[in-house]
């Protein structure tokens, strides 16, 4: 089972650049919007960056990466906080590797970055050898 079942990362103007999701009904427009008005809404309240929404049996969690990028996951209630933010941390870092040049740039495409749910998966391999290496270590 994977720790995160969906992932978008989204610019500070509510436009998503990438999404991995099993549900191809979600409008990934819709949905950088919706964060991006979440985000306004926590600050004009004061609050500090929004970290987690609960919905039901999943967890949204947000992690605020570099340059303004949010990275948002969906995962299950029963993933811990932390394993969720490690994950998120290194999405960012792979993303921030392979797109750094780009991300400078005004970014209108998301198809540019289609190519990265290949990187997702790799992060997100669970094999019986990778468990064997974590319980070893």
């Amino acid at each position: 089972m994977r720790a995160i079942d969906e992932i978008w990362i989204i610019k500070s103007g509510g436009l998503t650049i990438f999404n991995l999701s099993k549900d191809a009904n979600i409008d990934p427009l819709l949905v950088g919007g919706f964060f991006s008005a979440i985000e306004t809404i926590a600050a004009q309240l004061g609050e500090k960056k929004l970290k987690v929404i609960l919905l039901g049996n999943s967890k949204i969690t947000i992690y605020h990466g570099r340059d303004g990028l949010l990275f948002i996951s969906r995962s299950s209630r029963k993933v811990k906080d932390k394993t969720i933010q490690k994950y998120l941390k290194i999405v960012e870092t792979k993303f921030f590797e392979r797109y750094g040049n780009i991300l400078k740039e005004e970014i209108s495409n998301s198809d540019l970055f289609k190519d990265f749910g290949n990187v997702i998966d790799a992060i997100f391999e669970d094999t019986p050898r990778k468990r064997a290496e974590k319980a070893l270590w």
